[in-house]
């Protein structure tokens, strides 16, 4: 599958929950998050709801960047799997 690049605009609310991917390739993970949204336009800014005692937090803290991984129907199984994976480590 190839990348695909969207316009900016206030495409991400609402929908679904997204997988947002973090760290380096040395250390890295993918969490499934529900809490995203847009703060502003110009510049384009958004934000994610992490809390501090996942692993994802801290490669965030670290980084100071992630990404947000927009889902669709084929990417439920695996959605919902990075969220019960993750839920364990709270």
């Amino acid at each position: 599958m190839s990348k695909v690049m969207w316009k900016p605009g206030t495409f991400i609310y609402p929908l679904p929950a997204v997988m947002v991917s973090c760290g380096t390739m040395e250390k890295s993970n993918i969490i499934t998050v529900a809490w995203t949204g847009i703060l502003n336009t110009n510049p384009a800014m958004v934000y994610i709801s992490v809390r501090p005692t996942r692993y994802s937090y801290n490669l965030i803290k670290e980084q100071g960047e992630f990404v947000i991984n927009l889902t669709n129907e084929k990417l439920v199984r695996a959605t919902d799997w990075c969220r019960s994976k993750n839920r364990s480590k709270d």
